[in-house]
């Protein structure tokens, strides 16, 4: 919906009482939900061996120890990174208040997720680095920017924001 305006009164009327009071909080909304997106598709993917392009792919095969201990314990033998689930829930986000600059964070305070991501280079106690986190969010960062940019528009426009989120396709 093309919206027309008959003065600059007008068009400064609409920035002011429709724009900025809700610009930041479209900023903070796409944020937040891009932020949702890669803790997704970052537990999404653990589990399982990722290939592509990106940096430190593809995922290294686990250990003939490793898959020993993961049978011996009871557990599927070839799932990176996923025994009982609890390193791979305890992925989370924080993002902070609304403003035009939002700031996200996506990880976890599990040691055990931050070793899997970045490995572990002890001569008796190697772990190849899994970088689940840092591809989810390369693979997304072009999604995340659109719907970053759709809440933006949609502020501009003086629309609500809708209730489904920034990165789902209107």
């Amino acid at each position: 919906m093309t919206r027309k305006f008959n003065t600059l009164e007008g068009f400064v009327r609409h920035l002011r009482e429709r724009v900025e009071p809700n610009i930041a909080r479209a900023v903070h909304r796409g944020v937040q939900d891009g932020a949702d997106l890669i803790k997704t598709e970052t537990k999404v993917q653990i589990g399982q061996y990722l290939d592509g392009p990106e940096s430190g792919l593809p995922t290294a095969p686990l250990a003939d120890r490793t898959i020993d201990d993961r049978i011996r314990k009871g557990f599927s033998p070839d799932e990176p990174g996923l025994r009982t689930g609890d390193m791979r829930d305890s992925y989370g986000t924080r993002v902070s208040g609304e403003a035009l600059r939002v700031e996200a964070s996506i990880g976890s305070d599990d040691i055990k997720a931050v070793v899997f991501e970045v490995g572990r280079m002890e001569q008796n106690n190697y772990q190849p680095p899994r970088p689940e986190l840092a591809v989810a969010a390369f693979r997304n960062e072009e999604e995340v920017a659109r719907g970053i940019g759709r809440m933006v528009v949609r502020a501009i426009e003086g629309r609500l924001l809708p209730n489904a989120r920034a990165t789902d396709s209107e």
